[in-house]
């Protein structure tokens, strides 16, 4: 997207956006604070760790709105609808229903969706669509003024990087940007998607070209660490090298002649290219009609006014979470989000 100036030589304030993967931060905690209990003796370490995590990043920087997208009980049919293997090694089943979940973690799951309503933070779930579409789709769709911090562990969403969008990873609790991504990752930060199309991704059991991992990708094709670079590239590169060898009498290699006809032993089969891209390629996001529809409200319109500060600090109360924050911190401990309803409030005097 190229920039315009702006009009009359005006200074256009930039816009800060948190984008919160929720089933991955939620996660996080859950299971990293399974000693956590309140004075009645229930877990609440998914709900403490959320609101905490969530509570530092909003103070770290100002944002002027803050996102939570969620997966639905069904996220990811789109894709499993194009590729029947789709999380297959994660127990989903689209067709019986996935796997039964912890009752526990879905009820602090809920009671955080809660809070974070109470808070003005803006949250989205969808039966089928996944949450790293919808960040993909304000991440595409983005005014020109707006910087996006998304917040993850999932590595598919690097490839939403660039100038203006930068990672924060839940599990290094580090910033990914497009100048310090080297440091991070063997390859360049415009090439994520094109890595996994070609190599799969066993998080989400897709296949890749047989028997090319990113180790052998980098070995044949170095320019993939410094450039952004195209597939038909790779593939025209591929036939090159493997014209070489036979002009040298060598025998031809295996895995440039897969790369060359993507040759997959997945159930793409001669199809693994165009699978492999509709199924990663977040720069064309899987959405529904409604789901669209749902996000645009949720992006443009004004928050209802019938949320409360003072009702969270009920529910702190309640779920015994003033106690495990001690009086010193208790009083400060929503300070981070009063400074964001703020801004959310004069934002909807805007839009109203």
């Amino acid at each position: 997207m190229k920039r315009r100036p702006p009009k009359n030589g005006q200074v256009v304030q930039s816009k800060n956006v948190l984008l919160v993967d929720g089933n991955a931060l939620y996660k996080r905690g859950f299971i990293g604070a399974r000693n956590e209990y309140n004075r009645n003796g229930q877990h609440i370490g998914g709900i403490y760790q959320f609101i905490t995590v969530l509570r530092k990043l909003i103070d770290e920087n100002l944002y002027h709105k803050v996102f939570v997208f969620w997966d639905g009980e069904f996220s990811g049919k789109l894709r499993w609808e194009i590729y029947k293997d789709y999380k297959s090694g994660r127990g989903k089943d689209y067709i019986n229903g996935t796997k039964p979940e912890d009752l526990e973690e879905v009820a602090q799951r809920g009671v955080v969706f809660n809070y974070l309503e109470e808070l003005y933070i803006r949250q989205l779930v969808d039966e089928k669509v996944e949450a790293d579409d919808f960040i993909a789709y304000i991440c595409n769709t983005k005014k020109e003024n707006e910087k996006i911090t998304i917040a993850t562990s999932d590595r598919d969403l690097c490839q939403l990087v660039n100038h203006d969008v930068r990672m924060y990873l839940l599990d290094l609790k580090t910033y990914i940007t497009h100048n310090n991504f080297k440091d991070y990752f063997k390859h360049h930060y415009e090439n994520v998607a094109l890595v996994k199309i070609l190599t799969g991704d066993v998080s989400d059991s897709i296949k890749g070209v047989k028997r090319l991992g990113e180790e052998t990708l980098i070995k044949f094709f170095p320019k993939i660490t410094e450039k952004k670079m195209e597939l038909y590239e790779i593939i025209e590169r591929a036939k090159e090298l493997q014209d070489v060898r036979l002009s040298e009498k060598k025998k031809p290699l295996a895995v440039l002649t897969n790369i060359i006809n993507g040759t997959t032993d997945g159930v793409q089969g001669d199809q693994l290219y165009d699978i492999n891209k509709k199924l990663v390629d977040l720069k064309k996001p899987l959405l529904t009609e409604s789901a669209i529809e749902n996000i645009n409200q949720l992006i443009d319109n004004p928050l209802s006014d019938d949320r409360s500060i003072k009702n969270v600090y009920k529910m702190l109360k309640t779920d015994g979470i003033d106690v495990m924050l001690g009086e010193s911190r208790y009083e400060n401990y929503l300070l981070p989000f009063k400074k964001l309803i703020e801004r959310e409030k004069k934002n909807n005097e805007i839009l109203n």
